[in-house]
């Protein structure tokens, strides 16, 4: 079996961006390693519900993960 090449994971990337961009709880994404395999990794504040998520796109695995609400850390600046 062929590994993705670095082309091929930046294209399912762009493909990933583009299908799931307007939904609430989405928080980006971008490339990772699962195992020996370069992936997407999708960023959801809040799993949808209403949507099925793509696990691959083309020779290409994508992964999703809760990552929560992004907030401001409290106090001041130094």
């Amino acid at each position: 079996m062929t590994l993705p090449t670095i082309d091929d994971v930046r294209g399912a990337k762009a493909e990933i961006l583009r299908l799931l961009k307007g939904y609430g709880g989405f928080a980006g994404a971008g490339i990772g390693r699962e195992g020996d395999r370069l992936v997407v990794h999708v960023n959801w504040r809040a799993m949808p519900t209403d949507v099925t998520l793509p696990e691959r796109i083309g020779d290409v695995d994508v992964t999703h993960h809760v990552v929560g609400e992004i907030r401001p850390l409290s106090g001041k600046p130094d």
